[in-house]
């Protein structure tokens, strides 16, 4: 009986461990832009761009979004960074509404 309550104890207790652990855990929510998962300016944005060869890069804010738009190589393409994170966040190009 006791070593029952003894298993039963320990069960719960790694139980609890795994649920505060998936609680807490954030997701990937795409490819990191700017390393440290922490917030990041426009002027980061376009200085991070540039130096990876993009030109005429625009930067426009989209509420926790930072949107930049540019040429690189010849190919015009459109970037959503999280501005919380530096992480890329996917577009959406249908523009079709």
């Amino acid at each position: 009986m006791k070593r029952s309550w003894i298993v039963l104890s320990a069960g719960l207790l790694l139980l609890g461990i795994v649920g505060v652990a998936v609680v807490t855990a954030q997701p990937n929510k795409g490819p990191v832009l700017i390393p440290g998962d922490r917030p990041v300016t426009e002027d980061q944005v376009r200085q991070k761009l540039q130096s990876e060869g993009w030109s005429n890069v625009q930067i426009m804010r989209e509420g926790s979004y930072i949107e930049a738009m540019g040429s690189k190589n010849g190919q015009t393409a459109k970037l959503m960074v999280d501005a919380q994170t530096g992480r890329l966040h996917a577009v959406d190009e249908d523009d079709d509404d």
